[in-house]
């Protein structure tokens, strides 16, 4: 019992020795088997600190081949001592199982996730397939109204130039007719001149030729009052 009293004194002077200073920690995990205990010490009669899960990982400080325990530490940097045969290197074989098995229902959660997405995506795509075909047929009628417009206008430009050529040729019969309306005055005056000119030129002769006639019976009859 005094040898073990030493022994435990010497390990735990080790470990708070060994906690002093920086150690390079392994990795290992607790078997499968069964919960395992954390103590204080390298022995049962030590306190239990805490019962480790199958599976959780541990980082091994130091080990003692004669007690056959580990000095360990936690994640939560709690430390203690488990027994060496309770270590595996790897995790256990159970532990993985269940890993693969939380994995494989995770895969299954995303897969269905994933088909509801690619369903939503189909009924989407669906739709725009058809909202694609409705915008193309409503552009085909823009378009095709674009070019009743285009030609309607085309046409309207066409006739806003006949009737631009129309107003020209009007406009250049009314001045016509008004140079035509002014010439036929002018030739109506000169025509009015003329006839007043011939009737005076009528009436001076026949007066002239009256007074002649009246003139040739007045001495035919002093010729006829001689004999």
């Amino acid at each position: 019992m005094k040898l073990h009293i030493i022994k435990l004194g010497f390990f735990y002077a080790v470990a708070i020795t060994v906690s002093g200073n920086t150690l390079a920690a392994t990795q290992k995990y607790i078997t499968d088997e069964f919960e395992v205990t954390m103590r204080s010490g390298t022995s049962t009669a030590n306190d239990i600190l805490r019962l480790l899960k199958s599976g959780e990982a541990v980082s091994v400080l130091e080990e003692d081949p004669d007690t056959q325990y580990s000095f360990v530490e936690l994640d939560d940097g709690k430390k203690g001592y488990i027994l060496n045969r309770y270590l595996v290197s790897n995790r256990s074989s159970k532990y993985r199982l269940e890993q693969l098995e939380i994995k494989a229902a995770e895969q299954q959660e995303a897969n269905t996730i994933l088909q509801f997405e690619i369903k939503n995506l189909q009924t989407d795509l669906e739709k725009e397939q058809s909202d694609g075909s409705s915008a193309k047929a409503a552009l085909l009628a823009t378009e095709n109204e674009l070019t009743r417009v285009k030609n309607a206008s085309q046409n309207t430009l066409s006739i806003v130039d006949e009737n631009d050529e129309l107003k020209s040729i009007v406009d250049n019969l009314v001045k016509n007719n008004a140079i035509l309306n002014k010439k036929n005055a002018t030739l109506k005056d000169s025509s009015n001149m003329d006839w007043f000119i011939r009737g005076a030129g009528v009436s001076l002769a026949a007066f002239v030729l009256g007074i002649l006639i009246t003139r040739i019976r007045w001495r035919k009859q002093e010729s006829w009052g001689s004999y």
